[in-house]
């Protein structure tokens, strides 16, 4: 399952902070974020796409693939804004559907880049210790 993103506030986040991704005819603004659960999507679908039926069919079609649980449980908790480009008006459903594999792909890739791995704890023994400098009270 996924929501949809109707707060101008987030769409303002997703511009200033969020990471960008593309993949084929597809690309994606998102921004981590674990309270968003599940995560939240907007459709970027311009008029350089064509006619309102071919917007809303582009955006249809994103939406039932991005619904699939093999998709939705790839994206990690967060906001998504996903944009297509006029290509994929001409493109089949198992064209779209790589395309979005592709694009869910990049984004992870793209946030496992962004999150800090934590350093593993240094054990007490091992632990560096700090020696006494030239202004130090212990010198």
């Amino acid at each position: 399952m996924i929501w949809r993103i109707r707060e101008r506030s987030v769409f303002t986040r997703l511009s200033q902070d969020g990471l960008r991704t593309r993949a084929g005819v597809l690309w994606c603004t998102h921004l981590p974020d674990p309270s968003a659960s599940p995560p939240r999507v907007a459709f970027a679908i311009g008029r350089a796409m064509g006619p309102a039926v071919v917007r809303n069919t582009v955006r249809r079609r994103l939406r039932a693939l991005l619904s699939r649980s093999e998709h939705t449980f790839a994206l990690a908790p967060g906001w998504y804004l996903i944009g297509a480009r006029p290509a994929v008006a001409g493109r089949s459903f198992e064209q779209l559907s790589s395309d979005v594999e592709a694009l869910v792909a990049s984004v992870r890739r793209a946030q496992a880049a962004a999150t800090p791995s934590t350093p593993a704890s240094t054990p007490a023994s091992t632990a560096p210790t700090r020696s006494a400098g030239p202004h130090d009270p212990g010198s």
